[in-house]
């Protein structure tokens, strides 16, 4: 009986402390950490009163990862870049080596090509070595710069005196062959003087025409002809056509150039024939020209035609002789044609007529979707330029020859 009293007496204090801790503020906080409906806790960091809030920005992990890649793309694009300038450095100090350890060159033994004393601590003359190279940008850049103008220096040097040696020589045998050299450092020193060598008065130079022959139709007949391979390949609403041409034996020019359309053989055609002038004819349309090259000697002949109200002007040597309107106006040029020189066709790239057949020489034979402006026409006339057509354009690959008709290498600007 004693022994249960006490045991009650522990018990009670015990029970007490457990209902004291299941109550206290600590045991709710505790037991709230197990409430999963209860809304998520953030750490957050304060920011000083002073600090500047852009330094402390808010990035996500994707902006964060693009901006690591873009910076490391950036840093391997301008290790490449100072990888091939370093490269070219050392290309270029090589070159520069080369030049100066020549015993030609005029800066050994302290002077310079000018007459002054050299000075490799000075400005972009400085010599640099692969050893002096950094890794910076803007000095590579200087760098570069300074052995570019270094070496063309240089090389200008060298042609000044290879021209002087070449002029001054009195071995007369020696001269002979050093003439073609000494044009030849001449030719390549102009440019590094800026001096431009005058065109040659009357006309260009050779060189400067792609093809230089004329065709010949000694006599009339209804097979020699000449055939252009080029075709229009679509409509054209303007045209130029020139040519040099010189007159042969009889009473008419005959037809130096003919196209003809499907379903029309009469598209486009210089003519005379019989007793007519010559005649310029557009869709079977025809306008007298006011030239006259019946005279035995080269003339350049140039037409010009617009569909705009049937415009036309006609050229005699650069210089225009007539100009009219109302030439088959409103009519485009039928694309998919034949031209034929030296023949006028009744059918379509056919039936040539021996009493409409040219009779003479042609030569640097044009045509040009469009009209060309007096100056530019001028200036073919007078051998000052050389304009290639962009429908037909002179070349021995885009003639075919038929029927004997004989090819002469020929300039008429010479």
């Amino acid at each position: 009986m004693r022994n249960s009293q006490s045991a009650d007496q522990f018990q009670l204090p015990v029970v007490l402390f457990l209902l004291a801790l299941l109550l206290s503020p600590a045991s709710a906080s505790s037991g709230s950490e197990h409430d999963f409906s209860a809304p998520p806790r953030f750490v957050c960091t304060p920011i000083p009163v002073d600090a500047d809030p852009s330094c402390f920005p808010t990035v996500s992990p994707g902006e964060a990862k693009a901006t690591i890649l873009h910076l490391r793309e950036s840093l391997v694009q301008q290790k490449e870049t100072i990888l091939d300038q370093r490269e070219t450095i050392r290309e270029l100090t090589a070159k520069l080596t080369l030049c100066e350890d020549s015993p030609h060159h005029p800066s050994v033994g302290g002077q310079r090509s000018d007459g002054g004393h050299s000075s490799n601590n000075q400005g972009k003359n400085k010599h640099v070595t692969p050893g002096d190279i950094t890794s910076s940008p803007e000095q590579m850049e200087r760098m570069l710069q300074a052995l570019k103008e270094r070496l063309d220096n240089l090389q200008v040097s060298s042609q000044r005196r290879k021209l002087f040696q070449l002029a001054n020589s009195t071995d007369i045998t020696a001269q002979k062959e050093s003439n073609i050299q000494l044009g030849q450092v001449v030719f390549n020193y102009l440019p590094h003087t800026g001096y431009r060598a005058p065109r040659p008065q009357g006309g260009r130079t050779k060189s400067e025409i792609p093809d230089a022959f004329q065709i010949s139709f000694p006599m009339r007949t209804n097979y020699m002809y000449g055939r252009m391979k080029r075709t229009l390949l679509q409509e054209i609403f303007a045209l130029t056509l020139c040519l040099w041409m010189k007159a042969g034996m009889g009473p008419s020019l005959g037809t130096p150039f003919s196209y003809s359309a499907p379903g029309q053989a009469n598209e486009l055609v210089l003519i005379e024939w019989g007793d007519n002038p010559i005649e310029l004819l557009i869709d079977d349309k025809a306008v007298t020209l006011p030239l006259s090259v019946s005279d035995g000697k080269w003339h350049h002949v140039c037409v010009t035609w617009s569909t705009r109200d049937g415009q036309w002007e006609a050229y005699q040597d650069g210089v225009q002789r007539g100009s009219g309107v109302n030439l088959a106006p409103w009519h485009p040029i039928k694309p998919g044609g034949v031209f034929i020189l030296g023949q006028e066709q009744d059918t379509l790239g056919g039936r040539f007529d021996a009493t409409q057949s040219f009779v003479g020489e042609m030569s640097d034979i044009h045509m040009w979707s469009h009209v060309l402006s007096a100056s530019d026409i001028y200036s073919l006339a007078s051998c000052g330029s050389h304009l290639r057509g962009d429908v037909i354009a002179w070349s021995e690959t885009e003639v075919e020859l038929n029927g004997g008709v004989a090819r002469y290498p020929f300039d008429p600007c010479h």
